[in-house]
């Protein structure tokens, strides 16, 4: 299990260009549009960076990263049993693979990656 890496993070933002702008000078990661209302920095190495626009920051929103699993049920499956509820189920991300999400007994989201 302690392989499991974390593959993903998405950022919640009201301003999708202020925040590409922020983290390209900060950071240096270049964003390319990917789907409606989302960028994606992907530096080709195992990690991706996401900003995802929102109408609004709000509490149990905020950013989320997703690990690199093999099995997204069994972890989904894992999750419930140990206290969790299941966001999302395993939903297809074209030509990558698929991604979920699942709160944990506090509430903050997880987000789990498995690539096709």
């Amino acid at each position: 299990m302690a392989d499991h890496l974390i593959a993903h993070c998405e950022i919640p933002t009201t301003d999708l260009n202020k925040s590409k702008e922020f983290y390209q000078k900060v950071l240096g990661w270049d964003f390319r549009p990917f789907g409606h209302d989302y960028l994606l920095f992907n530096n080709h190495k195992g990690t991706m960076v996401g900003l995802r626009r929102v109408d609004e920051i709000v509490q149990g929103d905020s950013t989320i990263f997703h690990v690199n699993i093999p099995d997204i049920e069994s972890i989904l499956n894992r999750a419930k049993e140990n206290g969790g509820a299941v966001k999302r189920t395993r939903t297809v991300i074209p030509a990558m693979g698929w991604y979920a999400l699942f709160n944990d007994p506090d509430g903050n989201t997880i987000g789990l990656y498995q690539k096709s």
